[in-house]
């Protein structure tokens, strides 16, 4: 077991939200052992505070594609990629002043938010993350999506990225991450970097749906003919890089180590949202 992290120093991150296009500041500041992430929207009377917990987590995002969590009628939302980075870093407790409802796009990776945070700094704190150890296996199904959780004595993600009309979008990734410190040097150089994508013809839809005000061809790979327009990739298969990306800050909100093999096949934040229910009832 390890031991529970913070932030050393207060980090500032600004940018635009990438469906609402709306600016919004983060603060984020060191916690003591025990708080978790916290998400405190400075922009409402009393500021009131959102824990980015699995309880928390609405059962529907809506018009959305992301993560969202909401408190007594008090939301944050594409929350993802900021996890990401937590859960990659194994930092355990912080308080995030927000000035908006959405958090910022930045590049559309979790890179930026991994740069902040290492500014800050890491701080261990006197006392152990608690480790869940999966018992059973758990599968849910969306038509061709799959997303499964296997028991494993190490925590490993397996994923599939497959569109039936695009050979080159099928695509495959695997990570392994038997201990904080290799998790943060895998997360650092391979995961984090790979930033949101979508097709093309997807666009149209994004926009009549009043979706992507704040995104662009920099921190969006808007792909035709198999690359990103007015972009280059980072890594030959970053689309599903990217969604390990989400699907390890989706698995952030469970507040624990979790020791499970997860794979998944098409999956998105829809089944992501599944699992989290489950494994949060078994903990």
């Amino acid at each position: 077991m390890r031991l529970q992290r913070t932030i050393k120093e207060a980090v500032v991150l600004e940018g635009r939200g990438i469906h609402s296009g709306n600016p919004v500041k983060l603060t984020i500041k060191k916690a003591p052992v025990d708080t978790g992430i916290i998400f405190v929207r400075g922009d409402l009377k009393k500021s009131p505070r959102v824990a980015a917990d699995v309880s928390n987590l609405a059962v529907d995002s809506g018009n959305l594609n992301c993560t969202l969590i909401e408190r007594n009628g008090v939301s944050v939302y594409t929350i993802e990629h900021l996890m990401a980075a937590l859960n990659g870093l194994s930092i355990d407790n912080v308080t995030i002043g927000i000035d908006n409802q959405e958090l910022p796009a930045l590049d559309g990776s979790a890179l930026d938010y991994v740069v902040g945070l290492q500014r800050g700094g890491i701080l261990e704190q006197g006392k152990e993350k608690k480790e869940f150890f999966l018992k059973e296996v758990i599968l849910y199904r969306d038509k061709d999506a799959l997303l499964i959780a296997i028991p494993s004595k190490d925590f490993s993600i397996s994923y599939l990225l497959k569109y039936d009309d695009i050979e080159f979008m099928t695509q495959s990734a695997d990570f392994s991450f038997d201990c904080a410190e290799k998790k943060k040097e895998i997360f650092v150089k391979e995961i984090a970097p790979a930033r949101t994508f979508c097709l093309e013809k997807e666009v149209s839809d994004i926009m009549k749906r009043d979706l992507g005000k704040g995104g662009n061809y920099k921190n969006t790979l808007v792909i035709r003919d198999n690359k990103p327009i007015q972009n280059e990739f980072r890594f030959p298969n970053e689309p599903v890089r990217h969604k390990i990306v989400d699907l390890l800050g989706d698995l952030a909100l469970l507040n624990i180590e979790i020791k499970a093999h997860i794979i998944g096949i098409r999956s998105g934040h829809a089944l992501n949202r599944e699992l989290l229910k489950k494994l949060g009832r078994l903990l």
